[in-house]
């Protein structure tokens, strides 16, 4: 099954940008480069994806974009994830047909044949503040939650992950993070995704979460076990490297 293990994570970009003006939608196009030709599609990306990418952006058309590749692998087989931050359907027009003479070097350059495949993601929740510094990785952290429960999920996130995630990147190294859900129904339902300057990034947040009282922390986990299918819960860590 494929599942979206990136970042996101609308991610993307550059990450003060990304913190002061939320994209309402993130286009998500996955790669997967043919055996060897990693180095080679992100030549590519760069000669003809980013001068085009980088005038949506100046035009305003685009809020931000960027490339991540996993650091945790999945079993899945795509490599790079390119993507950009819009603020409505009409830039996601303008995106399409301004990256379309691009992509037709992607179908006969390093990119394996038939693996294109693209998410879009409507963000609902996110930090208000800047990181301190420049993100390198993007944690996510993928749901299906049950029909009619979305409401709950949300109430949740609120009640526990926002705080959560302010008082971390508080310490300057976890940030922007956000809380979205696919548009258009895929294998997930929400997303709550974080950027990290560096690693160390994680043992602060887990340390949060280990000094919340251990009843409450029980009953939010009790919560999200019971408006969501705890066993299509994935989880993964992503590297930027645009």
């Amino acid at each position: 099954m494929r599942r979206l293990v990136l970042v996101l994570l609308s991610l993307i970009f550059t990450a003060s940008a990304f913190a002061q003006q939320m994209p309402r939608l993130t286009w998500l196009r996955y790669y997967q480069a043919a055996a060897g030709k990693d180095g080679d599609l992100l030549w590519l990306v760069n000669d003809s994806l980013k001068p085009v990418l980088d005038k949506l952006v100046a035009d305003k058309k685009a809020l931000a974009w960027g490339v991540a590749v996993p650091l945790t692998h999945t079993g899945e087989p795509w490599t790079h994830i390119v993507f950009v931050g819009l603020a409505d359907w009409a830039a996601a027009e303008e995106l399409a047909k301004a990256i379309a003479p691009s992509e037709s070097r992607f179908a006969a350059g390093p990119v394996q044949p038939g693996s294109v495949r693209d998410v879009i993601l409507r963000n609902i929740a996110h930090s208000e503040v800047p990181p301190a510094a420049k993100p390198k990785y993007i944690g996510i952290d993928t749901y299906v939650v049950k029909p009619g429960r979305s409401g709950d999920v949300d109430a949740l996130f609120n009640e526990w992950t926002k705080p959560l995630f302010t008082a971390v990147a508080a310490k300057g190294k976890f940030g922007p993070w956000g809380f979205s859900t696919q548009d258009m129904r895929g294998d997930y339902t929400h997303m709550v995704w974080y950027f990290m300057s560096d690693l160390t990034a994680l043992d602060e947040h887990d340390a949060a979460l280990m000094a919340i009282d251990p009843v409450k922390l029980r009953g939010y986990d009790v919560r999200l076990r019971d408006a969501t299918e705890p066993e299509k819960h994935r989880m993964q860590i992503l590297r930027v490297v645009q």
